[in-house]
């Protein structure tokens, strides 16, 4: 699913010069609708985008990891190079209606966490150590 969403986007990808990469663990199955997960994905896949074209210089990259956790849950990450949050608003960032973007509504990453959640998981976020953000998804694996 991860690999169907990189290729979806890999026309916008390769037009901003972003160097997308999938960092594919073995994992488990999970039990999910697959359209509204795979619309999960691209929603990280694409914020991910527009916070790296934000940045003026320095690395242009994506990375998309699976593993297992020590839960026996199912692990995703989309980590970005982006410009990264303001810690002033991080704790607003899946909040209905709240952007960072002139353009944007503020609804994707509060739909997302939604679908997530009804899927029995997690959707979070975390600074990076270097340039950019990570949103993390936690599924439970299909028993």
């Amino acid at each position: 699913m991860l690999r169907d969403v990189l290729a979806l986007v890999d026309d916008a990808l390769t037009r901003q010069a972003i160097e997308a990469r999938a960092d594919l663990g073995d994992v488990p199955l999970v039990l999910a609708d697959r359209v509204q997960l795979q619309q999960v994905i691209l929603n990280l896949v694409m914020n991910g985008v527009d916070a790296v074209n934000e940045r003026r210089d320095g690395p242009r990259s994506l990375v998309i990891s699976t593993r297992t956790l020590n839960t026996g849950e199912v692990a995703m990450t989309v980590r970005d190079s982006g410009v990264g949050v303001d810690p002033a608003v991080f704790d607003k960032l899946f909040d209905p209606f709240f952007t960072t973007k002139p353009e944007g509504m503020g609804m994707v990453l509060s739909v997302s966490r939604s679908i997530v959640e009804s899927h029995g998981g997690r959707l979070w976020a975390s600074i990076n150590d270097g340039p950019g953000a990570s949103f993390h998804v936690s599924l439970p694996a299909r028993s």
